[in-house]
């Protein structure tokens, strides 16, 4: 083990004592993977039931300040239960988890716990949508969050180490096939290849049969993406053509992107949120089932739960009550959207009732750790409710 990796397991396994259940290792770094300067070390806290998030930060802190060009962001944390309920809405983590996770720290757990039920399609849309997100970095050489997503997935993909000379072209072919590979395993890879032969291609972009917009994203839709294809075309100069040259141009086909709507942004699609702008209009074919719609309303709260915010806090600044306000500002905005999608799914008639959290978040003359401690209370019983409304859709 890293040397460093191991003062920072062994002083937070120290100081935290009982609150701590066991940490695990997992990512690029527990594959063994080619370490490169765009590794994260990805690490997980699995916490005692009412674990002090405070205790947490006043001893994870110092290891940030000293190693966080190692770690590069903070813990997953959570407790048994809740991380269990995460795994089951992020199933490509679980099987991360279960192929390369490594415990560092702490006492056994139970037998099967990073095993979750899989279905093919949830885990290939989640990777179709990082490659999408990765996508910029054909096209912006300074998008770095990008081409570490997109290095990051080339090597998550091959069996071989990357050579450092790997333009973003060859990565993202290199992922492309892997991708197109197993989509066309799916039953309904058939339809959607079929539905990416209806209708004419563009005569100056070739193959490209459809433009979304998604808030800032030009979504760029090809019937394939070979790899002579995304070699030949010049990204960069077709993304300075966009009407709004400030906005990412993202690619993908029509595949993968029906292959999203469905299984990884279902809700995004109920809502309206994919705009059409040019070519064939694919969306209105496709019918997102309530219970995929639940799992992306159900992820955001969960994924803010054990992953957002551990991640804002425990590396924040300082932790006196200006920073702490701020920081609940931000996350009581991202609960009130949470509150407004709750709404919206109540209208649409796909829960019974809205959810009311038991107890109201305090006011502001409340002390900054109080309603610190009071969000995470709300996330946890949000958690809980979607995962209540995923189990009667089962």
């Amino acid at each position: 083990m890293n040397a460093a990796l191991h003062t920072i397991t062994q002083t937070l396994a120290a100081d935290l004592g009982s609150q701590l259940e066991a940490i695990f290792l997992f990512g690029s770094q527990a594959a063994q993977q080619s370490q490169t300067a765009v590794s994260d070390t990805n690490l997980l806290l699995i916490t005692a039931p009412g674990a002090n998030i405070h205790k947490i930060r006043d001893t994870f802190f110092p290891l940030w300040q000293q190693h966080k060009a190692l770690l590069k962001r903070a813990p997953l944390v959570a407790s048994r239960d809740a991380f269990k309920r995460h795994l089951q809405l992020n199933p490509h983590l679980a099987l991360n988890l279960l192929q390369h996770g490594q415990q560092l720290a702490g006492g056994p757990m139970p037998d099967g716990y990073f095993r979750t039920r899989v279905n093919p399609a949830e885990v290939y849309a989640h990777l179709a949508q990082q490659l999408l997100d990765a996508s910029t970095a054909l096209s912006q050489t300074s998008d770095a969050q990008a081409e570490t997503l997109l290095n990051r997935l080339a090597r998550q993909v091959s069996s071989q180490p990357l050579k450092q000379t790997e333009t973003a072209v060859t990565q993202f072919n290199r992922v492309q096939q892997a991708l197109t590979a197993v989509i066309n395993q799916l039953p309904a890879a058939q339809k959607w290849h079929k539905a990416a032969q209806t209708g004419p291609t563009s005569p100056a972009i070739p193959g490209l049969q459809a433009i979304y917009n998604e808030n800032n994203k030009n979504i760029f839709v090809f019937n394939q993406l070979a790899p002579t294809q995304v070699s030949r075309i010049n990204w960069q100069s077709l993304a300075q053509q966009l009407p709004q040259s400030n906005d990412a141009l993202h690619i993908t086909t029509v595949a993968q992107f029906c292959l999203m709507a469905l299984y990884d942004k279902a809700l995004d699609m109920r809502f309206n949120k994919y705009q059409h702008k040019w070519g064939i209009h694919f969306l209105p074919l496709l019918t997102p089932s309530s219970r995929q719609i639940l799992r992306q309303a159900a992820r955001t709260p969960s994924y803010i739960l054990v992953d957002a915010l551990p991640h804002s806090f425990l590396t924040a600044a300082n932790a006196n009550d200006e920073t702490l306000h701020k920081l609940i500002h931000d996350y009581q905005n991202k609960m009130l959207n949470v509150q407004l999608e709750n709404e919206l799914l109540f209208r649409l008639g796909l829960i019974p009732a809205k959810f009311v959290p038991p107890e109201p978040l305090p006011e502001r003359d409340v002390p900054a750790k109080k309603r610190l401690d009071a969000i995470f209370q709300h996330l946890e019983w949000w958690a809980d409710f979607y995962q209540t409304a995923l189990q009667v859709q089962t």
